[in-house]
């Protein structure tokens, strides 16, 4: 089922939960006092993934090839150029 749920960053998302009842009501209390949505909590994995590294634009090809290891920042990858931003480590 679907539910409109009030998370504690402030923001409204819906999410969809299945299994009994309870089980469904708890998960919707932990969502609204300890759960992030999911646009702050990409945008707190990219603040950690950024740490000490430069963000820098380049070919998809390129980061799998020469950056494998290397995080990748939430949902910056352009199908249309085939480009993605890589977090690669200051030297």
């Amino acid at each position: 089922m679907k539910y409109d749920v009030k998370f504690s960053c402030g923001h409204v998302e819906t999410v969809s939960l299945f299994g009994k009842h309870e089980d469904r009501a708890r998960k919707i209390n932990y969502y609204e006092n300890y759960g992030c949505c999911k646009a702050c909590y990409n945008e707190k994995r990219d603040i950690i993934n950024s740490v000490g590294c430069k963000e820098v634009k380049m070919s998809y090809r390129e980061y799998k090839t020469d950056y494998p290891l290397c995080k990748t920042k939430a949902g910056s990858y352009d199908g249309d150029t085939k480009t993605i931003i890589v977090y690669v480590p200051n030297k």
